[in-house]
């Protein structure tokens, strides 16, 4: 009897680890608003060290998975030990093709914030950014009761706002304040078109 075998066109899966509510909730709420195939584990999300974020990315990359690591640079000026790790980190996935770090300085805040606002200034730290987002959300806050209604999201996302905040975003690249998380967005965008 002939074996035949079966081809099938199969995808990678797209994984995004973090640290935090703020960024569980914003993939959790975009994978749903525009349809995104990703999964997010909200046990991923945890507030994580860049030691537990690595342990998450090597126990997934065992599994074959494209991983979009989604975090905030400023723990790398806490302390010099902590900048060494994040740089470290950096060095160590840089190259690997199943690995993207979206890092955000001083916070992902500041990718809300580029949503609405064109500007690359220096933060002194996130809190300086959530205010300055708060002009433009008001209600914002870090905290589980505001970040898991979608509707800052969905506004946030509206009317193009998220392209020209990619846009900006690549311009403004390793600047003083800057976003990594257009390069995860154009990921998901590419993935949805196929």
């Amino acid at each position: 009897m002939k074996r035949y075998k079966h081809s099938q066109n199969t995808r990678q899966v797209i994984h995004i680890i973090g640290e935090g509510l703020t960024g569980l909730f914003y993939f959790s709420h975009i994978k749903k608003l525009l349809g995104y195939r990703c999964s997010i584990s909200p046990r991923l999300f945890e507030n994580n060290s860049i030691e537990k974020i690595e342990k998450k990315l090597i126990e997934l990359l065992k599994e074959d998975v494209f991983v979009i690591c989604v975090f905030d640079a400023d723990v790398s000026q806490r302390s010099s030990a902590e900048s060494k790790k994040l740089l470290s980190l950096k060095r160590r996935y840089d190259k690997n093709k199943n690995v993207l770090l979206c890092d955000s300085m001083q916070s992902i805040e500041y990718w809300f914030l580029l949503h609405y606002e064109d500007t690359c200034r220096y933060f002194n730290d996130s809190a300086a950014t959530e205010q300055a987002l708060k002009r433009y959300i008001p209600t914002y806050e870090k905290s589980r009761k505001f970040m898991e209604k979608e509707k800052w999201v969905k506004d946030m996302i509206a009317d193009g706002k998220m392209e020209n905040a990619c846009e900006l975003a690549e311009r403004y690249d390793e600047r003083d304040s800057y976003s990594k998380i257009y390069k995860a967005i154009r990921i998901l965008v590419r993935e949805v078109s196929l």
